[in-house]
């Protein structure tokens, strides 16, 4: 049997809306090819294995499961997406 993809994160549905959105906006609009194809292919992931489920608070949420690989690859387009808004402000 195989094993499920290591990463786990359990987000609420308004989080995963978010997410969603950023990662549709760098498949449609970022400049990079390759960027545009791998937001693609985790959009097609998340919303193909994305488990919706009630958490103990009854709000709604998504659980995703990813491999490492996939899960650096969802952080980079977060961070890319994040470049227009923030400058760092000191090294660290």
């Amino acid at each position: 049997m195989a094993s499920l993809p290591p990463v786990m994160l359990d987000t609420h549905e308004d989080w995963f809306n978010l997410l969603m959105t950023v990662l549709h906006q760098q498949a449609e609009q970022n400049p990079y090819e390759e960027y545009r194809e791998m937001a693609q292919k985790l959009i097609d992931q998340f919303m193909r294995y994305g488990r919706p489920f009630v958490d103990s608070d009854h709000a709604p949420c998504v659980a995703l499961r990813m491999y490492p690989k996939e899960a650096g690859n969802t952080i980079w387009l977060l961070l890319l997406s994040l470049c227009n808004y923030y400058d760092p402000d000191k090294d660290y």
